[in-house]
């Protein structure tokens, strides 16, 4: 599977690499096409179909897919701003193979069945939109109709993933050659509705410039799969090293959660280093983690003396009401020597840096790992614009960490320019808790020193929401560590889901 995600400038540079011998902008117009109504057709039965063209290359592609359909006998309408005479370029060579009628867009009224395939806008466009087109999309919102958007529904930024109020919500999205942040990025990963990636003759080698350094989509493939879902039999719990959590004194939960989390995903040992007053709190949790007390927060250092204590997570359950301590065990994990030791930030380990940023980017560096949601990531990276991709890379590159930028669509970015979307997940991953969850895998699995920190947290992002979906509707955040050995199950076995129908 190609995991690749381009931008809009690296994809109009992928179709200007490819054009050579056979291969022109209007080949690639006309596989578009071809593709778009093959899909159609795998997909739906024979029936109506309004294409709705614009006056550029998507609505190039648009006409391609009516002259392709009408040819299998498919019921077609073509609607388009512009007069025939009006159309230029390859728009005007397309329309040429619809040798039919074209309803100019003021005079359409969308059908009340059948499937209407959007081609009015696709991933250049740049304004507004307004007039006919504008009231055109604000009805096909309400329409009963199929919507099959071609490349991405009208409106949607396909660099950003933002969408115009007017953007309808598509059933199908055909792209070409790979996907564009914006079929990844919320909100419009969901507007795309189911999104096929249809082959227009661009060779993968046009890829190759851009190296380590391309966004991806988040997935197994890229190399953590074995590493993350096996141990060894030779290995012993050291092998697999040693988390120190910073347990929290009022909300026990979070890091009770963290820290168990933790020992799913692999970790040999994890440590919860708590007030003495909750120490029953964390041994109820589980007996398989170890409690030592620390009555004053601002010694907690003395609980990663042994060098094989090897990964430190602090912020869940932390409290905000010791802000001089909680700082100190910051600054105090943070300034290690041993080269070997990580530091995962989460939660309240960022929220007490809010009126102290650049203090708190000079601690960071590649041993640290930083998994804020976007509240979080406001407060600590308050000046950062741009899309999501480009606000945790920029995070990134600022402060020498890895960024885990959290949410449906959680972006993890590395210094060094590398980047991930995930795309695994579920809604009912929006309830308390599972953060906590999430950081005390990313801990776990660093801890366990057989994937980099930017793969450790890309396969914990990634293992994260696929527990969701096996956990299913009802899921708090609790039963998100006990579905990890079915996620590492599924991983070891190449991710084949168990059949669990039974024969009548």
């Amino acid at each position: 599977m190609s995991t690749e995600i381009l931008s809009v400038k690296q994809m109009k540079q992928a179709e200007s690499d490819a054009i050579g011998g056979k291969v022109t902008l209007y080949s690639m117009m006309q596989k578009a096409g071809k593709a778009v109504a093959e899909s159609i057709r795998e997909r739906y039965e024979k029936q109506p179909v309004l294409v709705i063209c614009g006056a550029g290359n998507n609505g190039g592609d648009g006409f391609i897919v009516a002259a392709e359909l009408k040819k299998k006998k498919w019921d077609v309408t073509v609607s388009c701003k512009l007069e025939r005479q009006e159309l230029d370029g390859l728009t005007a060579r397309a329309a040429d193979e619809w040798n039919d009628d074209i309803i100019p867009l003021d005079e359409l009224r969308l059908p009340e069945d059948g499937i209407v395939v959007d081609a009015i806008f696709g991933t250049g466009l740049e304004r507004e939109i307004t007039g006919d087109a504008q009231e055109i999309l604000f009805s096909l919102q309400h329409s009963p109709c199929t919507i099959v958007a071609i490349d991405v529904p009208s409106g949607l930024n396909a660099d950003t993933g933002e969408c115009q109020p007017c953007t309808p919500q598509a059933d199908l999205t055909i792209t070409f050659f790979r996907k564009k942040i914006g079929h990844v990025l919320m909100p419009g990963r969901l507007a795309c509705g189911e999104i096929v990636v249809a082959d227009i003759g661009i060779p993968d080698e046009v890829l190759k410039p851009y190296g380590k350094t391309i966004l991806k989509e988040n997935d197994p493939s890229h190399g953590w799969q074995e590493d993350a879902s096996t141990k060894a039999l030779w290995t012993h719990k050291y092998h697999h090293g040693h988390v120190v959590v910073l347990g929290g004194r009022v909300m026990t939960g979070a890091s009770a959660l963290a820290s168990m989390a933790a020992l799913r995903v692999g970790a040999g040992l994890v440590t919860v280093a708590a007030h003495p007053d909750t120490l029953t709190s964390y041994r109820l949790a589980s007996p398989s983690l170890m409690i030592e007390p620390s009555v004053e927060m601002a010694r907690f250092k003395e609980h990663y003396k042994d060098p094989r204590r090897n990964v430190i997570l602090i912020g869940p359950g932390a409290g905000l009401d010791h802000a001089a301590a909680l700082k100190k065990v910051v600054f105090d994990a943070t300034a290690v020597s041993d080269p070997q030791r990580l530091c995962v930030l989460d939660a309240d380990a960022l929220s007490i840096f809010e009126d102290d940023v650049k203090t708190f980017y000079k601690t960071l560096g590649k041993h640290c790992i930083l998994t804020p949601h976007e509240g979080e990531f406001e407060r600590i990276f308050p000046n950062f614009h741009g899309s999501k991709v480009e606000r945790a890379a920029a995070a990134a590159a600022k402060t020498g960490a890895i960024i885990v930028l959290k949410g449906a669509d959680t972006v993890v970015a590395a210094p060094d320019g590398r980047a991930v979307v995930n795309t695994t997940g579920s809604g009912w991953l929006a309830t308390a808790g599972t953060g906590d969850v999430l950081a005390g895998m990313v801990a776990g699995l660093a801890a366990r020193r057989v994937l980099t920190p930017f793969e450790a947290a890309c396969a914990a992002v990634w293992m994260h929401g696929k527990a969701s979906e096996l956990a299913g509707p009802g899921m708090i955040s609790e039963d998100l560590a006990s579905e990890i050995p079915s996620v590492l199950k599924f991983l070891a076995d190449d991710g084949e889901e168990e059949d669990s129908s039974t024969d009548e």
